[in-house]
Order: structure tokens, then sequence, then C-alpha cells
């Protein structure tokens, strides 16, 4: 049983005279107490003008004596809709990361990633492991990307002649410029882009062409990498592509290509080239790399036999090695004039090595250079034995988009009244002789989409802020053609649009929803349940067996005759004839970023 203590009865001098407090409870009773709780802070705190050290010394006593008596509670918590966190999101630990597989995209190739994200928020890319031709390797680029996400400088607002307006008002203007070029068979309307991956982009301009067939769709890259594609064209008959195997070569001719940099699927190519240049054992063979370059590179840093020469200059020198290997006289005529120290020695002793390591020995020639130097590099690979072996052609999509020098064409001739602009910004980058700032000027409305307000949005009347990739629902291709996923790691910070959804509002689709056109594409590429099909696609970043298949080819000597025929004759550099030659920077690429 508890026990009752009986207190006694206080005297009449208690309740008479001072009172003296025995605990912070009864001292926070007083009336002076409580006259300092009602102000919150000591008098005079809050006015410290003409205040003595002494004063401000018994202000600040005062406010520590009095912190553990209540006046804290200036900063208590809210009492009302708060509830603890008593059951955990499914599959989230607080503090552990998360992985997703995505993408990141650049030009006609991506790059498989693990976005690592923490709670909700993406703070770092890696490579994907199960991409197994890079090995979970990535790019420098690549790997800074996350950074622009969060890029204060990105465009938060969508615009139309410089008033803000609603991503909803957006997909309305969007879909009444499709009703409008509907009505005329999309007469009027032209569409410049940069050229993508996408599969699902794919489908959606095949849907735009059907809808809107006088409309004009337009590819513009600064770097440009068709020539291959081209020389292929005409050499094989075939819209194929070459696929090398640097780890299966011993001998190696690098032609103004850094295959460690500048080349789409570099990162692959740098580990394949490091696996034959390791010697395991004492006799292991170690690949030899010879380089011909016009600019001191990454590959070039490499090479054990490297020759500075013009970038104008690579055509006459690849002539002149393939003249050596394969006895092609009309290659001499290509030849003539080409001059450079130690030349017939380096010549004679290229040729001895490559000669000696048929089918073990590959040649590549810098996408950047005329179809006839890619012609020609296919012609040697051919005679080496090295096709099948070093080197594969795959087939690939063909490109019918049209060029920025149509579109010009188009402009000039009054067929165009709305130009969309998506990605790119051809203001800063395009070629100055087709002047696209006065291109602009003869069109009545220019609508862009893009991540920056940049050089093209101020000469366009109408901006649409653009999403991340990592905000985004999508697809692309790998360099060999493999499809990875575009997926998002967190909703668009600034209500942007997708690339897809702005296609899809323009080919005049119900549904523009990209996951669900994402969905449908690989639904169509696969083979199986979608369902499952897709979330194992998601979920491994790879869709299997989705890569470019082998192609065999069969040289074609009269369509190599013509495509050559039309070669530029050789011209000497002097000081009137000066040659510059501008690249992708490792930092920047082509000035995106």
């Amino acid at each position: 049983m508890k026990r009752k203590v009986e207190h006694p009865e206080p005297s009449a001098r208690e309740l008479s005279g001072p009172r003296y407090w025995r605990s912070l409870d009864e001292l926070v009773e007083t009336p002076a107490i409580q006259e300092q709780i009602a102000r919150e802070f000591p008098a005079g705190a809050d006015n410290l003008s003409g205040v003595d050290r002494r004063h401000f010394f018994k202000l600040m006593a005062a406010s520590f004596a009095l912190g553990g008596v209540g006046l804290a509670t200036g900063c208590r918590r809210p009492e009302s809709y708060i509830l603890p966190y008593g059951k955990s999101v499914e599959g989230v630990i607080p503090g552990m990361p998360q992985y997703f597989a995505t993408s990141f995209p650049l030009r006609g190739a991506a790059i498989p990633l693990l976005a690592e994200t923490h709670q909700g928020r993406p703070t770092k890319l890696e490579g994907n492991p199960s991409y197994q031709p890079y090995g979970g390797s990535t790019s420098l680029v690549a790997q800074a990307t996350v950074l622009d996400l969060y890029d204060p400088d990105r465009a938060t607002t969508h615009t139309a002649k410089g008033t803000a307006i609603t991503s909803a008002a957006v997909r309305d203007n969007l879909a009444a410029i499709h009703r409008a070029a509907k009505a005329k068979g999309g007469t009027g309307l032209a569409i410049l882009a940069e050229s993508s991956s996408s599969p699902s982009r794919a489908r959606l301009v095949e849907l735009l062409k059907q809808r809107l067939p006088q409309a004009v769709w337009a590819e513009f890259d600064a770097v440009n990498d068709t020539p291959p594609a081209e020389a292929a064209q005409v050499v094989f008959g075939q819209s194929v592509k070459p696929r090398y195997h640097f780890e299966k070569a011993k001998r190696i001719l690098s032609i103004d290509a850094d295959f460690f940099h500048a080349e789409s699927g570099a990162v692959g190519f740098t580990r394949d080239f490091a696996t034959g240049r390791k010697v395991v054992k004492k006799d292991d063979p170690m690949n030899r790399l010879y380089t011909v370059e016009s600019t001191f590179t990454l590959t070039g840093s490499m090479a054990d036999h490297r020759l500075r020469l013009a970038s104008s200059h690579m055509l006459a020198f690849a002539a002149a090695l393939g003249a050596k290997i394969t006895g092609d006289a009309a290659l001499d005529r290509l030849a003539q004039g080409l001059e450079f120290k130690d030349q017939e020695a380096w010549l004679q002793a290229c040729v001895a090595d490559l000669n000696q390591h048929k089918g073990e020995c590959v040649l590549v020639a810098g996408s950047h250079l005329p179809s006839q130097v890619h012609a020609i590099v296919y012609q040697i690979n051919l005679a080496l034995g090295n096709v099948g072996k070093t080197i594969d052609f795959v087939e690939v999509p063909a490109n019918q988009a049209a060029s920025l020098a149509d579109l010009r064409a188009a402009v000039d001739a009054g067929k165009v009244d709305t130009l969309i602009v998506l990605e790119g910004n051809p203001s800063y980058n395009a070629p100055a002789d087709l002047d696209f700032n006065g291109m602009v000027q003869q069109i009545d409305s220019v609508i862009r989409y893009g991540y920056y307000v940049d050089e093209t949005s101020a000469v366009a009347s109408s901006h649409i802020a653009a999403t991340h990739f990592l905000e985004s629902w999508g697809d692309a291709r790998t360099a060999d053609g493999t499809v990875v996923p575009i997926q998002p790691m967190i909703l668009p910070l600034f209500d942007g649009l997708t690339e897809l959804e702005v296609v899809a509002h323009l080919a005049g689709e119900t549904d523009t929803d990209p996951y669900t056109i994402s969905f449908e594409t690989i639904g169509k590429i696969g083979m199986g349940n979608a369902e499952e099909i897709f979330r194992k696609f998601l979920h491994d970043g790879v869709l299997e067996n989705s890569a470019y298949r082998r192609a065999s080819v069969t040289y074609n000597p009269s369509g190599a005759a013509s495509l050559l025929a039309a070669a530029p004759a050789f011209t000497a550099l002097s000081k009137d004839h000066l040659e510059v030659r501008f690249t992708t920077d490792h930092k920047v690429d082509d000035g995106r970023f």
C-alpha cells in the first residue's frame, strides 16, 4: 500500500511573508515570469540600440537562465497532422542508396548506366555491367551529366512570345499545330532535330510522315558521323556500318580516328584495345598500333608508330597505302602529290607488317573523313581478309531524314511557315554558309524545344523547356544496336516535356505518355509477353538479342569507282592554303556541355 504523507499546515508568516520558489514549475507561476513568457524574449532583447556592455550581459544571462523555464515554447513542434514513419516505403532503407538502370543518349548512340539515388534523388552515375561490351565502364561526360539535372541555368519555364505559359498550354499548342498541318497535308510544317537512336522516336517519325506527308523532317548534328554508312551504301549496296573488334587485332592502323574518345562506341573500343595490349605471360604477343592523325589525340598517345599529317591529306595517304596492298592502279591518281618525311620507308614498313598479319589486323578511318577514305579502307580490309574476323558489318536502318541544306531550300522556296527545333543549337553550330539565323527570319513561327535558353532560343518565338534524361521515359540504342532503357529517377523538376511527348503531339497521337510509347515499342521489338519483357528490360538495362544483325557484304567495284571518281584533287598546304579542323572536346563535347 502506498504511504500517505501528512504535510503540516503553513504558518501565518508563510502565508503573509515573501514566497520562495522551490521548483521551476513554481517559478513559472510567478507574475514576472508569466509576463516574460508572454513576450517570449527578455525585456529589451528586441531593441538593442544603445545597449552598454553590462546591460547586454544581463540580458544574455537572463536568456540562458530562462531557457529551461518554458521560454523554448517558441520552438515547439507542430501538434497537428504529423504521424510517425511507422511503416517504411517498400524496398527503401533510410540512408541506403538504390540503383536503377538507365542510359545516356548522345547523337546516334547511348551509354548504358546505373543511377545511384538517395531518397528519390539521383546523385551518381556509373556504367551498367549488364551491358558486357562496356563491362560496366562509362565516359567522363556521361558521369558528369548528373550535374546538368541540378544546373541552375537550365530552362525552367515554357514561354510563348516572351510570356510564361503552362505545360498544358504547350500541349494544346502542339495539338493545334498538328491539326492545322493535317488540314494541308503537312504543308508548311518543318521539324529540325538532332539524330537519335531511339526506336520509339523512329516509330513516331514514321507515323508523322504517314499522317503529314508534306511536312519536312530534317536532322542536323555539328559532329558528322555519316560518311562510314554513306560509303558502305555505295561500296556494298546495303545500309550497313562497320563494327570493329580491336581485341582480336594484332596490328591496328588508325587513319585520323580517335577511337579512344571521339568515335561512337569509344568506351568499348578502349576496353577491347586494352585486352590486346595486355601481356599476361612472358611470350604473349602485344598488339601494335600505327596512327596517322592531324591532331594529337588519346589514340595517338598510345601509338607505337605515329605519323603527323593534315586531315585533308588522309585521302591521298589511304590511296597510297591501298595501291600497295590491293594493286589497284586507280588509287595511284588520288595519291599523287602526297609528300611527307620518309614517306616510302614508312609506307613500306606499314604495308609489310599488315601483310604479315592478314586476318589479324584492322584499319579504321575517322568518321569525319570523306566517304572516299572509308571506301578505300573497306577495300583494304577486304584485301587483307579482315572482314568477318577483326571487322564486321551490321545492318542499320537507312536514314531518310532531310539535311539542313534541304530545309534551307524549302524555306527559301516559301514552303515553311512553322519550324520546330528539337534540341541542338543550330544558331551556335550550324555552317555559316547556311545562315540559320537569317533563315528563321523568313518563317512566321519558330518553336524551340531545348534544355537551355540559348542562342537558338533567342531567335525563336516560343520555347519549350526540355526534361533531363534522368527525368524522362524513353529508349535508345548503343553503338552495336542493343536497345537500352531511359527511365526517370525523379519527376520533372520544372514540369518539362520529353522529346517523345513533343513528337507524339505533332504526329497526332491520342496517347502521348512517353512511358506508354516506350512500352509499346519494346513490346513490338521483343518476343514473348510484353509485360514481362518490359519489366526485365527496365531491371537489366538491356533488351536481349536486340543488337544489329550481322550482314554479309560483297564489294561492288563499279560503285566504289564512281565514288572515288568524285573525290577532290589533292592540294598541298601552304601559307595561302590553310587547314582548320574543329574537333570534339573531352569536357564539353561539341560545345553543348
